[in-house]
């Protein structure tokens, strides 16, 4: 017996037109290998949107590739990650199960100790048990947690699949994770636990928890995704194969998708034009037809000003030469001349939390979840839903409905 795991596909993440088709191709061709490899069952753990309401495009395309599986006789389930999951609304995911080709996995119920039940899914065909907790914003997975009763999960015989969205502490290497939380979180005892969250392949056993897996990301698109793609790490999703005594195999399934090329640019003790010559010597060296281009800048200049450097000259030239996309990183370049303090930038999210941190301090509230970390990760959790784009099917009245509802929620207050 055989199933696939599948995780972060982020259907409707590229808003460019190249990378939405490559984006959708290799959505589709993950799905074509499940069927051709004639697995018993997929499961999905979080974040197949990028959003809860993803436009119309992302949808269909969605529910074509489910209707495949569900006509080839192979289910598949699922569980909520941070980007679909909504407080106060559906999401695609509840699009696709109402059509009858997909089904949640969570079934979970509270007793008068408010203690958190799940009961196990079992799968038709081959009786495997699943159940599992979505991925939910703002670091809420813990409480969660903390609440379950254990007990009968643990206690249940037979093959036992435990599908999560979120970060072990102990899978995490060098990478952080504010939200991280520890194997033992959750039950003991199963057979397999499939993870969703990290974006990299990751397949370790820990004591009372064999085979806690990542599938990692099939595309998604964040710069850092593109770069490890580009440093060589393949992507795609994992088959394992399970009989009456537990796991057998474990197999990566690599699905191709572009090529990169990625060019670090060195530009400490340079000026603005000497590392502009770098580029244009860059630029005539590769050929980026049908690839991903990355150039990394930094390092400090010695004059002139990182908004010296000819970002869109290189955009431009590359895009001429039929680059697919052109990104370039200056997070680390700083110059001399107009620096305001020794720290590179930082990707988008660090900015925004050293600024949450920084500020949060001046905020006067009796409410815990306003102030100190719970507030950072308020404000990035509200920040995420200002951010979301209104779908071309979406009213702008019902948008600012459910933006608002959202955000309401989020802060725990009544709508």
């Amino acid at each position: 017996m055989r199933f696939a795991h599948l995780a972060d596909i982020h259907l409707g993440f590229q808003k460019t037109g190249p990378l939405q088709d490559l984006e959708g191709r290799i959505f589709r061709d993950a799905v074509d290998e499940c069927i051709s490899r004639d697995v018993d069952f997929v499961l999905v753990c979080g974040d197949l949107f990028h959003v809860n309401i993803p436009e119309m495009r992302v949808q269909k395309m969605a529910m074509q590739k489910f209707r495949d599986l569900h006509d080839a006789g192979i289910p598949a389930y699922a569980v909520y990650g941070s980007h679909d999951f909504s407080p106060v609304s559906n999401s695609a995911i509840d699009l696709l199960e109402s059509a009858g080709y997909l089904e949640k996995v969570t079934r979970a119920s509270h007793d008068t100790d408010n203690r958190l039940h799940l009961d196990f899914l079992v799968d038709e065909k081959t009786g495997a048990k699943l159940a599992g907790l979505s991925g939910l914003k703002a670091g809420r997975d813990a409480e969660h947690y903390r609440l379950l009763d254990r007990a009968p999960l643990e206690s249940e015989p037979g093959f036992k699949v435990f599908l999560f969205h979120g970060a072990i502490s102990e899978m995490m290497g060098d990478t952080r994770d504010d939200n991280s939380m520890p194997a033992s979180c959750m039950p003991a005892g199963f057979d397999y636990y499939a993870g969703g969250h990290l974006h990299t392949f990751r397949h370790d056993a820990l004591p009372g928890y064999a085979n806690v897996v990542y599938p990692g990301t099939l595309f998604a698109g964040y710069h850092s995704d593109l770069e490890v793609s580009a440093r060589g790490e393949g992507r795609g999703f994992v088959v394992a194969d399970f009989g009456d005594n537990g796991v057998t195999r474990v197999d990566r399934v690599v699905v191709p998708g572009c090529g990169y090329h990625l060019a670090e640019i060195d530009a400490e003790g340079k000026s603005a034009e000497s590392v502009n010559s770098d580029l244009t010597r860059v630029a005539g060296e590769i050929d980026p037809s049908g690839r991903v281009v990355i150039l990394k800048i930094s390092g400090e200049l010695i004059s002139g000003r990182t908004a010296d450097i000819d970002v869109l000259g290189m955009h431009r030239v590359m895009g001429s030469k039929g680059a697919l996309e052109t990104l370039i990183d200056r997070n680390g370049l700083s110059s001399k001349e107009y620096r305001i303090r020794g720290e590179s930038a930082g990707t988008r999210e660090e900015i925004e939390r050293r600024t949450f941190e920084g500020n949060i301090g001046q905020v006067r509230t009796k409410r815990p979840n306003l102030a100190g970390a719970a507030g950072v990760q308020l404000a990035g959790s509200l920040l995420s839903v200002l951010r979301q784009p209104r779908p071309e099917n979406e009213k702008a009245r019902d948008y600012d409905h459910r933006v608002n509802s959202e955000a309401v929620a989020r802060m725990g207050l009544d709508g």
